[in-house]
């Protein structure tokens, strides 16, 4: 069953919503990584419901990366977060490229996320585009109660995908 944790900005009702679905590998042959499914939404009033403004339905992160990226949110979110200003960032390493960002706090934070469209959009009148060309940025601001409902929500959904290999398909060789 896939996780989600979501991102809400509640003034500008948008929010970024990451679903953890399922472990691709666990480490022994190559990386050990999660598929997820990453969008971006903004409620909809008519239907009350989120609609996506953008979807990267089939995404790779690694788990060393969504490690450090949670490690550091909990720092960020104690007060203790590196750098001026502070931030956590997580910056999924294989294709589509995807970064997420939080800066600030401690009452409030700027989230950005930017993602890569090489891989999200088809290619348009037979012309196609290299990594890093087309990119696309959302910026909103979140408060501390978002942002710790997020952080540990996804941690929750990373608790959910074992790396025991004796526990896990090991996945394609590299």
């Amino acid at each position: 069953m896939a996780g989600m944790a979501v991102l809400l900005n509640q003034a500008s009702n948008l929010c970024v919503r990451i679903e953890l679905l399922r472990r691709i590998s666990d480490g022994t042959r190559s990386p050990a990584a999660l598929e997820m499914e990453v969008a971006v939404e903004r409620y909809q009033t008519q239907g009350h419901r989120f609609e996506p403004m953008l979807k990267v339905a089939k995404a790779t992160v690694l788990d060393m990366d969504l490690i450090q990226f949670l490690q550091a949110l909990e720092e960020l979110l104690d007060g203790r977060g590196q750098g001026d200003p502070p931030s956590a960032a997580l910056e999924a390493s294989v294709e589509p490229a995807i970064g997420l960002r939080l800066v600030g706090g401690p009452e409030a934070y700027l989230v950005e996320l930017g993602v890569d469209l090489l891989n999200v959009l088809q290619p348009v009148a037979g012309m196609s585009s290299e990594r890093g060309n087309d990119l696309v940025l959302y910026r909103f601001a979140a408060n501390q109660r978002a942002a710790l409902a997020f952080c540990s929500a996804l941690l929750g959904e990373f608790e959910k995908f074992p790396t025991d290999p004796s526990k896990v398909h090991p996945g394609e060789a590299s």
